[in-house]
This record gives C-alpha cells, sequence and structure tokens, in this order.
C-alpha cells in the first residue's frame, strides 16, 4: 500500500468499520468514478474521478493510490469521502445502504505527492475535517539563486573587464 512517491498519510478517528472499508475498497477496485455512488447520482458538484484513497488494515489511516488518479482529484475526492461518507451529518447519513456506518470521523493529516512530469508538487492537508490545498512549486532551473532584495546578484560567469593598469598574470579559466 505504500507508495514512495507519496509522503504522509490522513489519520481517521476513530478507525473505519469492516463494512465502510469494505465499501471503499469494492468502490476503488470497481473502476467507477465517485459520481456512480448512490450519494453521488445526479450530483454535478461531485467531481468526476475514481477513488484512489485507500484504508490501511485496520482502517485507522488513508493513504493515496497514485496509479489510480492523478494527485489532483486528492482533494475533491477527500472532500467528498468526508461529506458523503465519514463525518456526522454526511449525505449518506440515513440512507439503507449505508446502514453499517458510523458517520463519526474525524479525519487528520497531510499527504505530499507528485505527479511524473510535473514541476509542482501537490500538498493536501485536512484538520478535522477540513480539506485544503496548496501546490508547491519547484525550483527553477537556473543553477544560480535568485538575489534577495537588497542583497547583491551573483557574479557573472563571463570575466568582468579589468582596469588598464592591471596585468592579468594566469588566465581566469582553463581550457
Amino acid at each position: 500500500m505504500h507508495d514512495s512517491g507519496l509522503i504522509g498519510c490522513i489519520r481517521v478517528s476513530p478507525p473505519l468499520n469492516d463494512d465502510e472499508m469494505d465499501f471503499l475498497r469494492d468502490l476503488a477496485e470497481s473502476g467507477r468514478t465517485l459520481r456512480g455512488t448512490p450519494t453521488g447520482r445526479g450530483n454535478t458538484d461531485v467531481p468526476f474521478v475514481r477513488l484512489a484513497w485507500e484504508a490501511c488494515d485496520r482502517g485507522c489511516c488513508l493513504s493515496w493510490d497514485r496509479h489510480r488518479e492523478a494527485t489532483k482529484s486528492m482533494h475533491p475526492s477527500l472532500t467528498f469521502l468526508i461529506d458523503h461518507l465519514f463525518r456526522d451529518g454526511a449525505e449518506g447519513e440515513g440512507r439503507r445502504q449505508f446502514e453499517g456506518f458510523t458517520f463519526d470521523h474525524v479525519l487528520s493529516g497531510v499527504v505530499v505527492g507528485r505527479e511524473h512530469g510535473d514541476a509542482d508538487t501537490t500538498l493536501v492537508e485536512v484538520t478535522d475535517n477540513v480539506v485544503s490545498e496548496r501546490s508547491v512549486p519547484a525550483p527553477c532551473s537556473e543553477t544560480q539563486p535568485h538575489p534577495v532584495a537588497g542583497t547583491k546578484r551573483q557574479p557573472s560567469s563571463r570575466p568582468a573587464p579589468r582596469p588598464s593598469n592591471v596585468i592579468e598574470l594566469r588566465p581566469r579559466h582553463a581550457r
């Protein structure tokens, strides 16, 4: 379950029960999108993505499977899980299909990941069921750092012209 391209996990308290974990596993393996779930049908606010959050064997944490879905889908799908299946007052509460669900989970944690070929890294954080997302920019491709305001620029790789009264005894760059 651990993916070396991702860092972190989302803690679930209290842990998910067997019915909740089975539902997540079945949905992920079915390849259906979140709009194909009982609470997602007909709801255009539900993201049109597949579920890639996986519960650990104990149900105490979720991790992202970037082979099922892109990291850009972490935030909307985690928000869906919380609002539709996990928290108190979730969309699924009171529905016959979710009789085994407890609707009492609080999620907290951070997952950081980057897709192959993407310059920026995605950071998804959830604190007490409130999900946020940030893009962590990659450094530019220049080898020299950008000058900070009030500091001198790094010297150019080109030699500066010397005053006429200076004799250079050895070349600056051996070739």
